[in-house]
């Protein structure tokens, strides 16, 4: 535990508060006397005495009723949850500690095998507040989805006839069916979705989900062997064991009262098939507990135990290296192509992978987009290159699902355990510094681990840490810079530009700060400060008789997702006494990849209260009429890497005029930004640009400096660059 971490947790003020909720048959189950224990329980102990540290255990009724107790902060950790991209947007999950697949049973009489499709316009039940039904009502909408407090509930409805199908693992229908004492319901097939359950804590709280994270992954591997043996038993097989044994007895007696010895040769051969059927079973668990189930790769957990096998050889460990493959923009395609194109993705590249390389190496899945590859042997630098050339180039050829053609880029990190590495594992961090600094650099290529890796890294941790102070104490600032009509010279606006003060570091670079807070988890907190901070100056310019029509924000994909993003902006409007129609949030193109109903509907209630909405950096993402036709945009923003190149580079030229055509075209007011020359200016004048911002006018300014003469002042520096 570092320093700093070990800090924050003397500095709490109450132990860190964990949801519990009975979840049967072995995530959590309720003991005679009340207490909770179970698969979940023992893996929150073990974490609890890593960190040396007290959890208060909390106990809910029902895990619906953990979930909103999470919502609403009453709790600071929720468990046995798999991740989503809508709990994304609230939560911050650990890597999973257990895996569970969900299959579909019915009642014996309906279907001998089935699909979730095949329940289309039927009842179908599942747990309430669960990823299973989150996925079910989102990909099969003509299933009538029943939602229970839990699973009993689910299992009464089916065997009363009330429901055609329930949706659940394994172990769950076996207790169930044990302790009813039911025969007739049957696993029909998959539903499609399987529990990858991990803990998670709420977005901003990234102290605590490191912690967390850090504590569950350093949990020994015989001791997470123990909880698995304890726990996650095959209980489903036993299931078939009881219903045959039972069957076996009946059949025993009757046959042994008939014909003796040809009954004891018929039951004799059950049992051998029944030992076979175990046997079959326990292989395809060992198999899911060390394979990645999607790709049929090595998984994570195996990954670390081999790492953590050649790492107790000490000084006699074989010389390996690791290759850590990042698809880069893999949730963009996850996000606009759906999970299924993603998937069919992810299978293709581990195949791709595993077809180059040689017997010896092992490929694993350790997150949702990386793959890591082990390559034993005390390997150069040229025959690694080499290598990870070919692989680079097979996993970015393109790929056929249905009518799509699909082509995918991966960054790589090299790093082997001949470089001062203190233990296996940290070739593996090692690894992953170099993929970072590859996907920064070089992004599509390759990077090889080097020592400055880690100073930078550390520095970056250092940044991160006082960026987290500097948001608490809020010491960040803004500076405005002024949006002016190009045909008359009058200001129509400022945009806030947020400013940071190291004190010790001096001014930082926003794209520096600003890419830390998204990638930290600090990019709400940040964007709400900005907001907060741009209204309230709006309305002293006002006081002070500043000329001007709206302040604009900038606003990130991760704010403007946030469920409470309407509520917040309308109630800082209130609190500040701002008009609507003064503020202007611009948003940039890749937040249209995602939900755009969700956008659109985000976009209505502000627009509708007042408020207008802008297009960021527009001509670098992914333009299309269909939604900005539909979408209340009412201003497209002209990045400034065409403008600075339309007086030399026809394509920059041609694309400006495009946009403007296209804005116009749409009854929407186009804004060059980063004009800085006066050939600049004219030309974008002759093009019939509406509005303008650069340096040209003015660079940004300090609040204090924002005066009603300002743009008086303005017009007298620009006649005088225009004389000069």
């Amino acid at each position: 535990m570092s320093a700093e971490e070990q800090a924050w947790l003397d500095a709490r003020q109450a132990p860190v508060r964990i949801g519990l909720a009975v979840v049967p048959p072995y995530l959590t189950v309720l003991t005679d006397d009340g207490e909770v224990e179970g698969l979940s329980v023992d893996f929150l102990q073990e974490i609890e005495a890593q960190l040396e540290t007290p959890f208060d255990y909390i106990k809910f009724d029902s895990y619906s009723a953990m979930m909103s107790a999470m919502r609403a902060g009453e709790i600071d950790v929720i468990f046995g949850i798999s991740k989503t991209a809508d709990r994304e947007k609230y939560l911050r999950f650990t890597p999973s500690y257990a895996y569970l697949p969900n299959k579909i049973f019915t009642r014996k009489e309906l279907f001998d095998s089935a699909e979730m499709a095949d329940f289309a316009g039927m009842k179908f039940s599942v747990r309430a507040d669960t990823a299973l039904a989150e996925y079910i009502r989102k990909n099969y909408p003509r299933v009538e989805l029943v939602e229970t407090g839990d699973i009993k509930e689910s299992f009464d409805l089916l065997v009363t006839g009330e429901v055609a199908g329930v949706g659940a693992y394994p172990s769950g229908g076996y207790q169930y069916s044990l302790q009813q004492g039911i025969n007739n319901l049957s696993i029909v097939g998959d539903v499609g979705f399987d529990y990858r359950v991990s803990f998670a804590t709420g977005i901003d709280a990234v102290m605590l989900h490191q912690l967390l994270s850090k504590g569950l992954a350093a949990i020994p591997a015989a001791t997470v062997d123990r909880f698995s043996q304890e726990w996650l038993k095959p209980e489903d097989s036993l299931r078939v064991d009881i219903g045959k044994v039972k069957e076996g007895v009946v059949w025993l007696v009757m046959v042994l009262l008939a014909v003796g010895l040809a009954g004891l040769f018929l039951w004799n051969r059950s049992l051998k098939k029944e030992v076979k059927n175990r046997q079959k079973i326990e292989e395809e668990v060992r198999y899911l507990a060390f394979h990645d189930d999607l790709t049929g790769v090595r998984n994570r957990q195996y990954f670390k135990d081999m790492l953590q096998d050649l790492d107790a050889e000490g000084e006699k460990a074989p010389a390996f290296s690791l290759l850590l493959f990042g698809l880069d923009a893999f949730r963009l395609i996850n996000d606009s192509l759906g999970h299924k194109v993603g998937d069919y993705m992810l299978k293709r590249v581990a195949e791709r992978i595993q077809s180059r390389l040689e017997a010896g190496c092992e490929v694993a899945r350790i997150s949702g987009d990386e793959f890591a590859v082990f390559i034993p042997g005390d390997n150069n630098q040229v025959s690694l290159k080499n290598l990870v050339e070919i692989l680079i180039a097979e996993v970015s050829k393109p790929m056929s699902h249905g009518d799509q053609n699909l082509t995918i880029a991966s960054s790589v990190g090299i790093a082997s355990n001949h470089e001062g590495a203190l233990d296996t594992l940290a070739v593996l961090e090692y690894a992953d510094l170099a993929l970072h600094r590859a996907k920064e650099v070089n992004p599509g290529g390759y990077m090889f681990y080097c020592a400055e890796m880690t100073a930078q890294m550390n520095e970056r941790q250092a940044l991160a840490s006082a960026l987290r102070d500097a948001l608490e104490n809020k010491q960040l600032y803004l500076e405005y810079q002024p949006q002016l009509v190009m045909d008359s010279g009058k200001i129509c606006g400022f945009e806030a530009l947020v400013r940071w003060n190291h004190p010790e570091k001096g001014r930082i670079p926003p794209n520096i700060f600003v890419e830390i807070a998204e990638k930290e988890g600090m990019m709400i907190t940040l964007g709400d400060q900005v907001l907060s901070m741009a209204c309230r100056q709006a309305v002293q310019w006002q006081r002070q008789g500043v000329e001007f029509e709206r302040v604009a924000v900038n606003v990130s994909v991760k704010q403007f997702v946030e469920p409470d993003f309407v509520e917040k902006v309308l109630r800082t409007l209130e609190e500040t006494g701002l008009p609507a129609s003064a503020l202007e949030l611009e948003i940039t193109e890749s937040l249209f990849m995602g939900d755009l109903s969700q956008a659109k509907e985000t976009m209505l209630a502000l627009n509708g209260k007042g408020v207008q909405f802008a297009i960021d950096d527009f001509g670098t993402g992914f333009s299309s009429l269909l939604y900005l036709k539909n979408l209340p945009v009412d201003k497209l923003k002209l990045d400034q890497g065409f403008i600075r190149e339309i007086t030399n580079d026809n394509s920059s030229l041609q694309i400006v005029k495009a946009s403007l055509q296209m804005g116009h075209a749409l009854r929407m007011s186009v804004i060059a930004e980063g004009v800085e020359t006066e050939e600049e200016r004219a030309l974008l004048m002759e093009l019939n640009c509406d509005q303008a911002q650069g340096y040209l006018y003015s660079r940004p300014l300090p609040e204090a400096f924002i005066l009603p003469g300002l743009e008086a002042e303005i017009t007298q520096n620009l006649s005088a660059e225009l004389v000069s």
